[in-house]
């Protein structure tokens, strides 16, 4: 049950931090549609622990263990989390530039990239791990390696 909380826990973090962004960003700009930007890319990100979920489980879906994150990566001995990486931050600045310009979206790459920022640093925080370990090119590299992940 303390798995349950603490995910929760730490996807209501993300809300709050996604939330901050989005008011200041509607504040900067006035534009709703950021608010909606930063909410997908702030949350959205998560998505990538169901690609964990099904390697080690397959398709059946227990969301008692998908919350307990640990019943999966442990004894798998891998994490993924493909959509988790500082380089993304770079790239997601990129995107929101070039969408926002066709759509006219003023503030749009800020709205995605301080929202992913944003997710990186509490999970970066909160979570037992070097610096290192949400690079994606890192994980790539250390084969997804739990160990590798956890700095050992």
């Amino acid at each position: 049950m303390s798995a349950h909380l603490n995910f929760f826990g730490h996807e209501i973090i993300h809300l709050v931090l996604t939330a901050l962004v989005a008011i200041f960003l509607f504040w900067r700009f006035r534009d709703f549609r950021l608010i909606f930007a930063s909410f997908v890319f702030g949350i959205f990100i998560d998505v990538d622990h169901w690609f964990d979920y099904f390697s080690y489980f397959g398709l059946g879906v227990n969301l008692s263990n998908f919350f307990d994150v640990g019943s999966y990566m442990e004894p798998a001995g891998k994490i993924y989390v493909l959509l988790h990486g500082w380089e993304f931050v770079i790239l997601s600045w990129l995107l929101g530039k070039g969408i926002g310009r066709k759509l006219k979206i003023d503030g749009l790459e800020w709205a995605i990239s301080l929202s992913y920022l944003g997710h990186l640093l509490w999970d970066s925080f909160a979570v037992p791990a070097p610096f290192w370990a949400y690079s994606f090119i890192y994980r790539l590299l250390s084969n997804f390696s739990l160990e590798g992940f956890n700095g050992i």
